[in-house]
């Protein structure tokens, strides 16, 4: 009987073609044996508790290590100290002259290191701007900045006299 016909009951015959579903399942079967689940788990960085139970845990995550520079400038006065490393260097151009030489050294020694720049809120933005072109001089493309409020809203940074 002819597809689409009806027999002699009134119902269609109708046939599944079972072959090409059976095929698809196979390798779908051998694609997902195959697949290494165990590599994804190890590749994934998670920090869990170690306990067991509703104990907290303290996590301490690892902190990298930052080609930090600090801008300093008050209200009164009018140069920038540059400090680097917590070590301060210089004032305005012989400050940041020498901010150059470091950062290119530091960077000579470990490539990977990020700059962080903090720059109080006096500072004008062409110092910061200065800062950038030093770490950009040693190659060093990964910059953070920390956040300092606005002048009259809070103090400039530690030990501002215009509290």
């Amino acid at each position: 009987m002819a597809r689409g016909q009806k027999s002699e009951g009134g119902a269609e015959d109708i046939k599944l073609q079972l072959t090409s579903m059976i095929d698809v399942t196979f390798l779908l079967l051998i694609f997902f044996m195959l697949l290494p689940f165990r590599s994804l788990e190890r590749k994934v960085a998670a920090f869990l508790p170690k306990d067991r139970g509703l104990a907290k845990t303290k996590i301490k995550l690892d902190e990298t290590t930052k080609i930090t520079v600090e801008l300093k400038r008050t209200k009164q006065e009018k140069r920038t100290r540059v400090k680097l490393l917590d070590q301060e260097i210089g004032v305005d151009e012989q400050g940041f002259v020498a901010l150059k030489q470091r950062i290119a050294q530091i960077a000579a020694a470990d490539k990977d290191l990020p700059g962080e720049i903090n720059a109080w809120a006096w500072v004008p933005h062409q110092d910061v701007v200065r800062a950038i072109d030093c770490f950009m001089a040693a190659k060093v493309t990964e910059i953070t900045f920390v956040g300092a409020p606005d002048p009259g809203k809070g103090p400039s940074g530690p030990g501002d006299p215009n509290e």
